[in-house]
């Protein structure tokens, strides 16, 4: 995997330096630049008489990030960093863009009325996101990330694909292990009363799913590490990643499963609401 620049938003509260922690960790790793933006999110131009507020929201601001990088500096890593006025997403947008970006950093948070800033930009803008979250990034440091275990969740889709080779990659600069998976849907099953019958389409259901991961998995060179598990796709990914300790998951943004219609987008949401750890959303 090819890593030569990262964008760490940074919105100056409890979870940043866990952002810069990951972001750098990254950066060393890979040999990449590192750049630190916060945005100062206005939806309007702000009228003529805020702009001294405004002036000293960007020094303070700006101070904040110079202690930042200062960390890193005592680490033995670097950054550069900048305020930005205007609104959130065409800032991180135009950013991500003018720096050719490869990948963006972030915390993550969720309301229950409406998306959070962290859910708009992970979903709007066509860059791949570290989303630095969960238990697993609680008590990480900047010099203290370490990644021994990385999980896949596939769904055979090509951009499924693309997620699996950035985890093989990951796996590889990290020298991590890998767990690739594949969750076959159960709820057509579930809804059978017969239990001969349940049990039937159960085991076709599975054969099918394993021969198909056999066949997907043999393209990346990857034949012996993928197994089938069954159930619903976000908890069987969430509660995986849990059980298994997992210091990573990278999952694709979006994709067909076997059933179609069945959006890998709405499985991704679903586990980064929940996972237990940081979650690497490739696109």
């Amino acid at each position: 995997m090819k890593i030569q620049k990262i964008l760490a938003g940074i919105d100056l509260q409890e979870d940043s330096e866990r952002v810069l922690a990951y972001a750098s960790f990254f950066a060393d790793v890979f040999g990449a630049s590192l750049s630190l933006l916060y945005v100062i999110d206005y939806l309007v131009t702000p009228p003529a008489y805020l702009a001294p507020y405004i002036e000293k929201e960007k020094r303070d601001a700006a101070e904040k990030l110079a202690a930042l990088r200062a960390k890193l500096t005592g680490a033995g890593s670097g950054a550069d960093s900048e305020v930005v006025v205007g609104r959130l997403r065409e800032s991180f947008e135009a950013m991500v863009k003018r720096e050719s970006v490869d990948v963006l950093v972030l915390g993550f948070k969720t309301h229950p009325l409406r998306r959070s800033s962290s859910e708009k930009l992970i979903k709007g803008l066509p860059t791949s996101v570290l989303v630095v979250k969960g238990r697993r990034a609680e008590s990480e440091h900047i010099g203290s990330i370490k990644i021994r275990k990385i999980l896949c969740p596939v769904d055979f889709s090509e951009i499924s694909r693309n997620a699996l080779n950035a985890a093989k990659g990951l796996a590889d600069a990290f020298s991590a292990g890998l767990d690739v998976i594949y969750v076959a849907p159960d709820y057509l099953v579930r809804k059978m009363r017969v239990q001969e019958e349940k049990d039937k389409a159960a085991k076709a259901l599975r054969e099918k799913a394993e021969d198909k991961l056999e066949s997907f998995l043999a393209g990346s060179g990857l034949k012996d590490l993928g197994r089938v598990e069954e159930g619903d796709p976000a908890g069987v990914i969430v509660s995986l990643a849990e059980k298994e300790d997992a210091d990573l998951i990278v999952m694709s943004a979006r994709g067909l499963g076997l059933i179609q219609g069945m959006l890998m987008g709405s499985v991704t949401d679903a586990v980064l609401k929940s996972s237990p750890c940081p979650v690497f959303v490739i696109r």
